[in-house]
Parts: C-alpha cells; structure tokens; sequence
C-alpha cells in the first residue's frame, strides 16, 4: 500500500507520495521502500501524475508505460486537464500485450471469488457429516451459492452500464477456459464436478460482478493534477483502473476538484492509506467514524430494550434509525467545519508551505505504521513535486537509487 497527497490552492499543486511497495505472497509479505509513484507526465505541460496500490499494467510496469506516454506527447496538446484521462486510457489499452496478460486480472478476480466459495463448500460439508439422515445435493447447493453471490452483485452495477451489450454467451466464449481451469484447480478435492452447467453458471457470476462496482485488489490509483494550457487554475483528476474487458477500461470513484476565483479555493485530498491525513483534516478517519456509529446504535438499542413494552418493535427501530441519522449529521457537521478551518490556511499558502504540508501528512501517516503494531507499509523516503503555471513541474524531494554526484550527466539531459 501506499499514502499520497494532493493539495491545491489558486497558485500550485502539490504532490507527496512515500516509497514502500508492498509484495504479497502466499504465506508472507515483504516491503521495499524504492518505488517511484509521482511522475512528470509531460515535458511540455505542468502535469503530474500519481499512482497507488497496484504499480503493473498487463503484468508491464506502470512507471515504464507512464514514461513511454511521455515520450508521444511532442506539444502543449491539453487545453484542459481532464483531457488527460482520455488519452492516457487509449494508450494504456493499445499498448502491445499478450492473451496470458489480458486475462490475468480476470483470473485474479475469479480466483478470490472461488477462494470463498471452495472455504463455505468445505464449512458445509463438514457440517453435513455429523447430520443424519439423507445427505444433502453438494452441487446444488453450490449451485445455489454462486446464484446468491450473482444476485448481489446485480443489486451493486457500475456507473455508465459497463459491458451492458455483452451477452453472457461472448463473455464465456472470451473466458469460459479460464473460468473451467480455475474452478478445476479449487473443486478438484470435492464432490463438486466442474461440467459446462458450472462453468456457465460462474462466467454468469462473474459478469455481473465485472459489471458492478466491486473493486478487486489488482485496481490501480491515478492522480492526474496540474494545468491544461487554457486553465489558470489547477485541476484535479483522480481514477481507479480495474481491469480492462473486451478493450474496454474498468474505472470508478472518479474525482474531479477545479480550482476557481469563488467556490471551491483550496483543497487537500489524501489517497490510499488515509486514516491520519484524514485525522488531521477532519478530526475523525472513516475507520473510527464507523466504530463510533455501531455503539451509538447499539447504545441506543440498549435503551430502548430497557424501556420494555413503551416502544413497539417498529418505533424502536424509527428511534434507532433517527440516532443514528443525527449522529451522522453531527459528525458531518464538525468534519465540515475542521476541514473549512483548514482550507482557509491553505488557500493563502505560498509553494513552499504546501510541499512541507504534504510532506508532513505523508510522514504522519508513515510514523503511525512505524511505531504501532501494524505492518510498515508507508515510508521510505518520501518524494514531493509542486505545479505551478509557469515554473512548471519542480521537484523538491526526490529520492534516486544513485549518487546524483557520480552522474552529472543526468542532471544535465533532465535539467
């Protein structure tokens, strides 16, 4: 994982990422603090990017693609920022790749899902043997649990429609073979026999998951931050990437933030790991928000069970509901108010304070990893670049894995 931030005024952005890339195996996990995750995306434009979670495209690295992107844009051809995304999406789909490389996130995607489904077979098959009587359909019922899993992925779908004119008869034809070898792979030690009615019932599943807003963890993170040569204002783009199907890219949680005259003047926006940056801007991270809410509810549910016969089961839950309600509207109400306390600092930061800032709600987040019981997996060294319209992209903390000394030709052909 990763922690970055963006924070924005009328006159600059400014990016912060920090180095740990996290490699997950089997049975352990190991970090690096080397990885690159801010880049100058164009040489002609103020531009930058920022990636997070996952850093492969089609199994090639993102850093080698980014810079291969960097290398087609030859003038100032953004009039507006969000004119990035759109270009930068053609590119990443036509990039030369093999079959095995396209359908390796759908493998990844299917593969959790069965991991889940092969560990319920196994709990219910274990709980049928100390049953008596007439053992029950194990093909039926798991049958019956990808129908289930279907049926609330349908109730979630994508924004947009995605893959609404593919029939459930092309996507097996493009991954129905993968669909049978995995399945194989996880029933094989089951009663559970792998025919065409199972694979044809998982490509089904698996469709209407690929359609719904469920995000895998192979996604990837990108913050497109900067200006288009007809904006004086910055702008902010942000997008997760999360597969591509049938030439087409899986995105959600699009964020656009402009930057204006009146309106919205200033903005800090944390991505990734965000619990400190967000402790810091709006008193609460989403985490403890959450916690907090379940034992209102619960205290709340408390009270009303002690009052015996005076609620009906119905205005018990109308007060219920109407506790936790006001609590989220108090809760709002102060991370609202913390966050405008902030954001009129920020709007009148010079450029330097803004990368210190975001220096610093990147080390913050690094320092709660270090010194907690949780797995390091924000620090290293911690890169920070500012955007300005006419000084450009300006890196003021960049980390290199050689001594800049013992190479002054790369400062000279990147200067």
């Amino acid at each position: 994982m990763t922690a970055e931030i963006a924070i924005l005024n009328r006159t600059a952005v400014a990016l912060s990422a920090d180095s740990v890339v996290t490699l997950v195996g089997a049975q352990s996990a190991k970090t690096y603090d080397s990885a690159e995750k801010i880049f100058q995306l164009s040489r002609f434009q103020p531009i930058g990017l920022m990636i997070y979670n996952n850093a492969l495209f089609m199994n090639a690295p993102l850093e080698v693609l980014v810079r291969r992107f960097r290398e087609t844009l030859t003038s100032n051809q953004f009039k507006e920022l969000v004119q990035v995304w759109p270009a930068f999406e053609t590119f990443l789909v036509q990039f030369k790749h093999e079959e095995v490389d396209r359908i390796d996130h759908f493998i990844g995607m299917l593969g959790a899902e069965l991991k889940e489904l092969h560990s319920a077979l196994i709990t219910f098959m274990l709980m049928s043997i100390t049953r008596r009587g007439r053992k029950p359909d194990m093909r039926k019922w798991f049958l019956e649990k990808i129908a289930e899993r279907s049926a609330v992925a349908l109730e979630r779908p994508l924004k947009g429609d995605f893959l609404a004119d593919i029939t459930l008869e092309q996507f097996a034809g493009a991954f129905g073979e993968a669909t049978k070898k995995s399945a194989g792979q996880w029933l094989n030690s089951t009663p559970v026999v792998v025919d065409d009615d199972l694979v044809q019932a998982l490509c089904g599943m698996m469709l209407n998951i690929i359609r719904s807003d469920q995000r895998s963890g192979a996604y990837t993170g990108f913050v497109f931050a900067g200006f288009g040569w007809d904006e004086i204002f910055p702008t902010l783009l942000s997008i997760e990437l999360d597969g591509v199907y049938f030439d087409r890219t899986r995105t959600m949680n699009r964020q656009f933030i402009d930057i204006d005259r009146r309106g919205e003047t200033a903005a800090v926006i944390p991505f990734a790991q965000k619990d400190m940056p967000e402790r810091f801007i709006f008193g609460i991270d989403h985490l403890f928000e959450e916690t907090l809410e379940k034992s209102v509810e619960e205290i709340v549910s408390q009270v009303v069970s002690q009052a015996g016969k005076t609620f009906t089961k119905k205005a018990a839950g109308d007060v219920r509901a109407a506790a936790v309600k006001e609590y989220r509207a108090g809760v709002e109400r102060l991370k609202q108010r913390s966050e405008t306390a902030l954001k009129t600092v920020v709007n009148h930061m010079a450029k330097k304070e803004l990368g210190e800032l975001a220096y610093s709600l990147v080390e913050l987040t690094s320092h709660k990893r270090r010194y907690s019981t949780d797995m390091e997996t924000v620090g290293g060294p911690i890169d920070v670049a500012i955007l300005t319209r006419n000084e450009g992209f300006i890196w003021v903390r960049r980390k290199h894995y050689f001594d800049a000394a013992m190479n002054p030709q790369y400062t000279h052909q990147h200067s």
